[in-house]
């Protein structure tokens, strides 16, 4: 009798134990996030708050010290050789990344072909270089971050040195002005897109790509052909397709919904601003020659674009195939 009391007795005290351990371990990790939904990813995703309070940035943010390059079938020139040793030179520690034709296609097909295969499709089926490589860049800043330079950048000041110290922790997306100041009200402004620099994860980013995504979505409806017969002229202007005018007006769109801000407030810019999560720098950091200064005493360039671009072709870039035969 006395052993079966004392068996009854110790199942209970081990049934108390497993249910203490139990709730032990729930206290310790019951507030575990996987890394996928960090806070700062949170922050600058939530839509505008209830009663017209925009979000705010909660969280530090980084961007990478990567560097982004797109080679074109022709490798570099003896100019933009000098000119990406330049940028890898004042910029060490950073690591640089060269992307080829078929390297991009492969990266593409890997990070986004389970869950994006529209994306993918249209990625591979694109026929003109710059359109691509307009895309790229925006897919490379949002997965990675980083800074994005085309190849005729030269590199004048380092990148660590481009935040001001009162946005450092702060800026998720630098970009600069390409035309603003001296071309009177009615200009039509758009940032510059030879030289981005982004933490990664920006919605300000992927909404450029879905902004795009829909453009040529539009294009291929509008003139009855596949992604693979959207030809240069079908597009209207390369800016307004992929490039800054793109660019430019998805960030404002993004910008506006998380954070009610608008383009009216970093016009006629003499000095960096922080619009939420994004540094707007004025033209003369990514632009001066493109814009008018008059005998204004300027800060020196943080880059100097040489317009070297081999985009502005019948074919919109170099390549390996010819219309003509492809289409045969």
């Amino acid at each position: 009798m006395l052993s079966r009391f004392l068996y009854h007795r110790l199942r209970l005290v081990a049934f108390v134990t497993l249910v203490a351990t139990c709730l032990l371990l729930t206290a310790s990790f019951g507030f575990y996030q996987p890394l996928a939904a960090s806070p700062w990813y949170e922050s600058i995703n939530r839509k505008q708050k209830p009663g017209g309070v925009a979000a705010t940035v909660e969280q530090a943010v980084t961007i990478p010290k990567k560097m982004w390059y797109k080679l074109g079938p022709k490798g570099l020139s003896e100019l933009t050789r000098g000119l990406t040793d330049r940028c890898i030179e004042i910029n060490p520690g950073y690591e640089v990344v060269f992307m080829t034709d078929s390297s991009a296609a492969r990266w593409v097909e890997n990070t986004f072909g389970k869950n994006h295969p529209e994306l993918v499709k249209m990625f591979h089926g694109l026929r003109v270089p710059i359109f691509k490589a307009d895309i790229l860049r925006y897919l490379l800043l949002y997965t990675h971050g980083g800074v994005y330079n085309d190849l005729d950048v030269e590199c004048k000041v380092p990148v660590d040195e481009w935040i001001p110290t009162e946005f450092q922790n702060k800026t998720a997306l630098v970009v600069g002005w390409e035309f603003d100041v001296g071309w009177g009200d009615n200009i039509l402004r758009e940032f510059e897109t030879w030289t981005i620099a982004a933490a990664p994860q920006s919605p300000h980013v992927w909404r450029v790509v879905e902004d795009t995504m829909a453009g040529f979505r539009k294009i291929m409806e509008e003139n009855r052909v596949s992604v693979e017969n959207v030809t240069l002229k079908m597009s209207g202007d390369v800016v307004d397709a992929t490039g800054p005018r793109r660019f430019t007006r998805g960030v404002f769109s993004s910008l506006g919904e998380r954070f009610n801000s608008t383009e009216k407030e970093v016009e006629s810019l003499m000095e960096p601003r922080l619009l939420g999560d994004v540094l707007v720098l004025p033209g003369w950091s990514f632009a001066a020659s493109s814009n008018r200064y008059g005998d204004r005493e300027l800060p020196p360039p943080l880059v100097v674009h040489k317009y070297a671009g081999s985009w502005k072709n019948a074919n919109g870039g170099e390549s390996l195939w010819r219309r003509d035969a492809d289409s045969k």
